[in-house]
């Protein structure tokens, strides 16, 4: 039994322990793809990503490979010649009473993240942060002399967020408020787990000529959506967190409207096996009610096809399944359509296929390959409780 709950060297409790570290392994792999670990100019910056929260881990083995990507900084810090250049501190000096205080914050806010998240292991959380006692502990005057600029700027990242969140929860009471026709509010699903890590290690294409003019104006453009008959003709977006875009449009203004955006855990390039789409579903016929009319078997028959350019590529889309599903508890291990990003083998592919086809309004007989690049609309749908009507498709050309 040890051996099917065991995850290299790491025996799992529960199943959920079991798929934290898969989840934590996957993005270990990721990394050391991505990245060359014995070259400190890489390390530094995976080092930096961690501290500040941008590459989060769940389970005892991504905090101890936390651990020795922290060793490795330090010991890149004691031998200059073998690390990026660094800016040197005007004096040395010792961790100050101030510097303390926003070190402690730091951990605090991170201990609040953790212990507020729905299901978390005590016993996981209590392990992290006796580790990161540990890492203040061993590492302070790295932390002065090098890491110092980067607390403050978290501290600043969260002092901003704080600000931004304030200002949608009071878009959110205006629109709730609202006498308008269009005043329903889609409702955000919280990922789980972001499994994207991105780095600039591969060459980016050039923008289209056909984008470049709206990318200057929004540099979150991602591409544009197009399906004929409908009111669907417009920009897609992509912001850092899945809440921004519900109530501001493409130029940043707050709108009950929203704008048509990507799912921050996919990626456009090197594209995520499936990319995820929402957006509002207005009284109005704006932003995505119009998917609704796939419900008709006659429009669906006639609209197989639509347009989904990414600001990269032009590019064309068969539908494959159209569903009403809803948001499932998170305790539910029912196949979650929004979860679904990237897969880690072929098996895994099939089986969520074969669960959409049984979901699918339509028995479209359409042949799905783990080579096929998967594109899935989202919008509400108000004839259930927490409702979500799904068009999904396959780019064919």
């Amino acid at each position: 039994m040890a051996s099917e709950w065991s995850v290299e060297g790491y025996s799992a409790r529960n199943k959920n322990e079991y798929e934290a570290f898969l989840r934590d392994s996957k993005k270990i792999s990721q990394i050391k793809t991505r990245l060359d670990l014995n070259n400190p100019a890489h390390i530094e910056k995976l080092y930096s990503n961690i501290c500040t929260g941008g590459i989060k881990f769940e389970s005892r083995l991504g905090f101890d490979f936390e651990d020795e990507i922290t060793e490795k900084y330090e010991n890149n810090l004691k031998n200059p010649k073998n690390s990026a250049k660094k800016k040197k501190p005007e004096s040395k000096k010792t961790l100050s009473e101030d510097d303390d205080m926003l070190y402690s914050y730091y951990i605090n806010s991170r201990k609040k993240v953790e212990e507020s998240e729905e299901n978390v292991d005590k016993e996981l959380v209590e392990y992290y942060l006796e580790k990161q006692r540990k890492r203040k502990s061993t590492a302070k005057f790295a932390i002065i002399a090098v890491a110092f600029g980067v607390v403050i700027l978290s501290l600043f990242m969260v002092i901003i967020k704080a600000v931004s969140d304030k200002r949608s929860e009071t878009v959110r009471e205006e629109i709730e408020e609202s006498k308008k026709d269009n005043a329903f509010v889609f409702t955000t699903i919280k990922p789980v787990y972001n499994t994207t890590v991105t780095y600039d290690t591969y060459e980016i294409p050039d923008i289209l000529m056909d984008y470049q003019d709206a990318y200057k104006k929004n540099e979150d453009l991602v591409g544009w959506i197009r399906i004929a008959d409908t009111h669907i003709d417009y920009p897609v977006v992509q912001g850092s967190d899945n809440e921004y875009y519900l109530s501001h449009n493409f130029n940043g203004k707050n709108d009950a409207n929203g704008c048509i955006f990507v799912d921050m855990n996919c990626s456009i390039y090197p594209r995520s096996k499936n990319i995820i789409v929402y957006g509002h579903h207005m009284k109005s016929g704006k932003m995505f009610a119009n998917l609704e009319k796939y419900d008709s078997y006659d429009f669906f028959s006639k609209h197989r096809t639509f347009t989904f350019d990414t600001i990269y590529e032009h590019a064309e889309y068969e539908v494959i399944f159209v569903f009403r599903d809803y948001v499932h508890a998170s305790d539910d291990t029912d196949f979650k359509y929004y979860e679904f990003v990237d897969v880690n083998s072929e098996t895994e592919f099939n089986s969520y296929m074969e669960e959409l086809k049984g979901k699918s309004i339509y028995n479209t007989n359409a042949s799905v390959t783990m080579d096929d690049e998967l594109l899935t609309l989202s919008t509400c749908d108000y004839m259930q409780a927490n409702g979500r009507f799904v068009v999904m498709a396959k780019k064919i050309k």
